[in-house]
């Protein structure tokens, strides 16, 4: 597992486009994660054949994005952990499947920080959802 000292973090909402920051350093240095969706993709059908990039994405500080790519996801206290797919792993180079985010700002709000977070994820096709523990 990955430990990240996350300082900084946000959300941004410009509909239908909805984004989760996180990053280590407040002037994006460092490691950072930036989870998104288009909201218009809430409206999942199912047999509708939406492709795999019809759901939410992640991509990293090295430009480099995965759509669908986590499978749980859980919060304990002021650290949110994420276990991502193994083509996260590949796609996005992570060093490991497994990142823990510890929040040390005390100007981030992490109940609005999760619940963005659930949101995003839970955007598309439904077998790309993640396991949610503790949120």
């Amino acid at each position: 597992m990955i430990s990240i000292v996350a300082r900084a973090a946000g959300v941004e909402e410009e509909p239908p486009l909805l984004l989760v920051g996180i990053a280590e350093s407040e002037d994006g240095g460092g490691r950072a994660f930036h989870f998104q969706c288009d909201l218009r993709r809430n409206e999942y059908e199912e047999n509708s054949n939406w492709p795999e990039g019809e759901s939410y994405c992640v991509s990293n500080e090295g430009g480099f994005t995965r759509f669908g790519c986590v499978s749980e996801i859980e919060l304990k206290g002021n650290v949110i952990r994420v276990v991502f797919t193994e083509g996260a792993v590949r796609d996005l180079r992570l060093a490991d499947s497994e990142y823990e985010f510890q929040f040390v700002s005390e100007e981030v709000d992490m109940g609005e920080i999760v619940r963005e977070l659930r949101r995003i994820l839970t955007c598309g096709r439904p077998e790309y959802h993640p396991r949610f523990l503790g949120m």
